[in-house]
């Protein structure tokens, strides 16, 4: 067996109880690309000013998204998971991100506690060697939280927009019932 193959099967090992919605926490940096001459975001402006176009900003984690089955694959085959940011909230904030009432956001019950909860907003592919060294926090527990986590996952994913003129029609009605967008 050649020392690459040796490697793989010692991260495949090391995933082998990784889930979908585990995390790590700790400090850490969520990359991604800007453009340079026209950077919308504070990381963004500071890489630009360095003539990057691509930043970095500080996060207290990550969750992973990936499928479970995904993540079970030989790292030969799939060798990235991908991940979203933890991001620190209120305790008012986690309320809302666990009743739904921010879909950008997903409650994840192993780091609640922190005041944590993952912004699917960013995602960020890493290959399976780095997520074999992190250290694993179980991010959701039971079968049924962790359904809860691929069903937001999927509505994050398949939401469809819906045509301006629904829209207009709708407005009337959400307003006369006290019904407000929870995007």
């Amino acid at each position: 067996m050649s020392r690459l193959d040796a490697a793989r099967e010692r991260i495949d090992k090391q995933l082998s109880n990784w889930r979908q919605g585990d995390c790590t926490v700790g400090e850490d940096w969520f990359l991604f690309r800007t453009d340079a001459d026209r950077p919308l975001t504070t990381a963004g402006q500071m890489a630009a000013t360095k003539g990057a176009d691509n930043a970095e900003t500080a996060v207290h984690g990550f969750a992973v998204v990936t499928q479970t089955c995904d993540l079970a694959r030989r790292c030969e085959a799939r060798p990235f998971v991908e991940v979203c940011p933890l991001v620190d909230v209120d305790e008012t904030v986690v309320r809302e991100v666990k009743r739904g009432r921010r879909p950008n956001d997903r409650y994840i019950p192993g780091v609640a506690s922190h005041r944590l909860v993952a912004n699917l907003d960013r995602v960020m592919p890493v290959e399976k060697a780095v997520v074999a060294r992190w250290h694993r926090t179980e991010g959701c527990g039971t079968d049924d939280k962790a359904r809860r986590l691929s069903t937001a996952l999927a509505r994050k994913r398949a939401t469809m927009e819906f045509p301006g003129d629904f829209e207009e029609l709708a407005s009337p009605l959400r307003a006369r019932a006290d019904i407000r967008p929870i995007y």
